[in-house]
Order: structure tokens, then C-alpha cells, then sequence
């Protein structure tokens, strides 16, 4: 970064994280309480600002000699998988604030990484025997990637009008994280998530010090969308294999146990007698159905009688405070890090 020969303006700084998709009352927001625009005018107040934006934004910034803050283009070494309709560059944000967030996340992590089995029975038999459950669910597969120090973020906080992610795999210095976008509350909808986004870092997908943004996944869309549809390759493919395969355990075409039902009572029914038979998650069972038959309104209210105390996103929340280690991180990070995921903040 060059010391700036023109006093840099915050009129012009702001300007600059404008145009790349930042608005000034979100990044305002984002600042630590101690921030002052005037330390922009001093050489040590431009050095602390592109930091801070490092560390709160995933920002990579420059101020050159004109005063013009100017931002390195796109997240280091970033791979999406968008929309027909949507331009990488709309991701950037993303990518960037997982990344950082991730980084923090890793180090406040109570447990260091033990890498988990490539095979998806595996992963299977790993989360029943650590839950006690019949089946592999969110809370099992939540609570085995935290075990094996594989940090699971919700990403709330987003700038107004930037395209959000449903899911985001990072990998950063040979350890990876995980972050959920999709803001849903059914535990089996963010189950197939997880699941994805684990995929993606077992196939070796996400490159080390990079990250892999999917903006929507299919077989957790309610179909009822419309619009351009994601491409689909061989990595989203793979990783959807693995994914039904472990919340399967490897029966792939079970959703075809269950005909066309004639209310969501009965589906729910259904869905919960073939769990107990096969050891497949039942609201899992119930979204398979759902695509099988395309009756996405019978499965969503299919979905309100299975049991689930703690809404997915609260259960996040509650894994996160219980897996790490605030004093791990500076005081204004952790205070970001919890801010970004909707647990107290600004």
C-alpha cells in the first residue's frame, strides 16, 4: 500500500466500498466502536482502515498516490456456483466476508481439525454413533463437524440488495469452515445444506486458502421459483451424490417408497414410519417426496408435524457459543464474529 500524497477523503474511501457492493451504513455498522473517520487523514489511520476492511470484509485494498482507495477485484481464489442469471461479481461480497469470518471462526474453535472419512457411509455411521440417533439429522451432522473442528456460521448479516448464498465451503490454511446462508428454520432443508457443503470439502473441491460459494442448491428450492435454474458440473453433481448418499445411507432411490399422498398428515405419516424402517432423516424423506411427486405445498406443511424444538438457525447459534473459545480472539472480533451471525452486535 503507498502512502497516500493526496489526503484521502472519506467522502471518496466510501465511495470506492460503494461502487464495490459496500454501502457506507454497512460498513459504518461494521467498524469497531473505537473508529474515527478523521484517522483517515493520518498515514496510521489509512493503514488501520484497510485492516479493518481485511478483517471485517475480506478486503484486499490499496490507497494510491491520487488518495483513491482502490479494492483488489474478487474474493483469492474463489469458485461459484450461481444462477444462469447472476454475475460473479455479485458473489464477491460474499466470498469475502466468509473468508473472513471463517478465519476468525478457526481460530476461536475449542477443537483442532481431525479430518473426517471421504466415504459417505462413513460420515453416516460416524453421526449416529456420536448422536445415539436411528438416523443422520441436522443436529448429528451439525454436531459431528464441530467435534472435528469444522466451524458451522450463519451468514446474516448481508448489505441490503447484495445476492445471498445458500451455502459456502472455505478452506483456510488446510483448515476448512462451513457457512449457511439459506435462512430457514426446517431442520431438514438445512440438513441437505450441510451435508453439500461438507461434500464439497471431503471431494476436494475447495482449493486451501480459497472458497466455494453455491447460491442455490436444487433439491432444497421449494419449486415454486421459477426462473434460471444453477449450473450444474461435476463438482455440484459429485457433491450432491455424496450428500444423499450420507443422509441416505446410500439408498438412493427410497424416496420412491412413498406413493402420492392425499394430505400432508398422512405424507407426514409415512415419511415417519419409513424413517423408522430405514434409518433415513423423515423431513428428509418428506423434501424427496416432494420433488419425486412435485407437491412442494403438501411437503411444506407435511413438514410442521415432524417435532423439532429448536428452529435450525437458533441451533447454529447455540453450537457456535458452545464450541468455541471467545478469549482465543481479540475482544472486537469475537464481538464481529457474533455480530455477523445475529448473536448480539451493534
Amino acid at each position: 500500500m503507498h502512502d497516500a500524497k493526496t489526503p484521502i477523503t472519506v467522502k471518496s474511501a466510501f465511495e470506492s466500498l460503494q461502487v464495490a457492493g459496500y454501502p457506507r451504513a454497512y460498513v459504518t455498522k461494521l467498524l469497531p466502536d473505537w473508529w474515527d473517520n478523521s484517522l483517515l487523514k493520518t498515514s496510521s489511520g489509512v493503514f488501520q482502515f484497510a485492516l479493518i476492511l481485511k478483517q471485517r470484509l475480506g478486503l484486499e485494498v490499496n490507497f494510491g498516490q491520487d488518495g483513491v482507495l482502490a479494492i483488489e477485484p474478487g474474493a483469492a481464489r474463489a469458485n461459484f456456483k450461481h444462477r444462469a442469471d447472476t454475475r460473479v461479481d455479485e458473489l464477491n461480497v460474499a466470498a469475502g466476508l466468509g473468508i473472513a469470518l471463517a478465519r476468525l471462526a478457526i481460530f476461536a474453535a475449542r477443537r483442532p481439525y481431525r479430518e473426517l472419512p471421504a466415504e459417505s457411509s462413513e460420515i453416516y455411521r460416524l453421526v449416529r454413533e456420536r448422536s445415539g440417533r436411528a438416523t443422520v439429522d441436522y443436529e448429528g451432522l451439525l454436531d459431528l463437524c464441530w467435534a472435528h473442528g469444522i466451524p458451522v456460521l450463519f451468514l446474516k448479516e448481508m448489505p441490503r440488495n447484495t445476492k445471498r448464498m445458500t451455502g459456502m465451503a472455505v478452506m483456510v490454511n488446510g483448515r476448512p469452515a462451513i457457512l449457511l446462508g439459506y435462512n430457514h428454520a426446517q431442520h431438514s432443508k438445512q440438513l441437505f445444506v450441510l451435508a453439500h457443503e461438507l461434500a464439497h470439502i471431503l471431494c476436494g473441491h475447495v482449493q486451501d486458502n480459497g472458497v466455494l460459494i453455491d447460491e442455490d442448491i436444487a433439491d432444497v428450492r421449494e419449486g415454486l421459483e421459477g426462473g434460471a435454474q444453477i449450473r450444474r458440473d461435476d463438482q455440484e453433481r459429485e457433491a450432491d451424490t455424496f450428500a444423499l448418499g450420507l443422509i441416505r445411507n446410500d439408498q438412493m432411490t427410497i424416496m420412491r417408497q412413498i406413493p402420492r399422498q392425499g394430505s400432508a398428515a398422512v405424507l407426514a405419516s409415512a415419511a415417519i414410519k419409513l424413517s423408522q424402517d430405514t434409518g433415513v432423516d423423515p423431513g428428509h424423506l418428506i423434501l424427496s417426496y416432494a420433488k419425486e411427486h412435485d407437491d412442494w405445498i403438501g411437503a411444506i406443511q407435511a413438514l410442521n408435524f415432524i417435532e423439532q424444538p429448536v428452529g435450525a438457525i437458533e441451533l447454529l447459534r447455540q453450537r457456535f457459543l458452545a464450541n468455541t473459545v471467545s478469549d482465543a480472539i481479540s475482544e472486537e472480533s469475537a464481538e464481529h464474529l457474533l455480530s455477523m451471525q445475529g448473536i448480539g452486535g451493534k
